[in-house]
């Protein structure tokens, strides 16, 4: 997901009847100075939205793996992964999750 705005911008929703195991989360920045983010992660079943990082910056031309799949994240039905850009037009977010369907959700 491409950040063209400043605004919080969902880059990953579980879809319903499945939870997820987000095995990597990369966020690349294509400018030349260190451009902030701010990434939040949504709980639909209490309805609330945590920060994780405030202003983090990613470096100059560089990358930050925030989740791996050494450290991923259980999320479920309904759940989002939030980011938004310090700078629009220069961040790329990109989210691989192994998703799992549960029928009984």
């Amino acid at each position: 997901v491409a950040l063209t705005t400043t605004s919080d911008t969902d880059v990953y929703t579980v879809p319903n009847n499945f939870s997820s195991h987000v095995e990597h989360l990369l966020i690349t920045n294509s400018d030349s100075s260190n451009r902030n983010y701010t990434l939040k992660y949504y709980q639909a079943d209490v309805a609330t939205t945590y920060t994780l990082f405030s202003s983090h910056a990613v470096v100059g031309k560089g990358a930050e793996s925030v989740l791996t799949v050494d450290k991923p994240l259980y999320i479920h039905e309904g759940d989002k992964l939030i980011v938004a850009a310090g700078t629009v037009d220069t961040l790329v977010v990109v989210v691989a999750a192994e998703e799992f369907f549960d029928p009984n959700r």
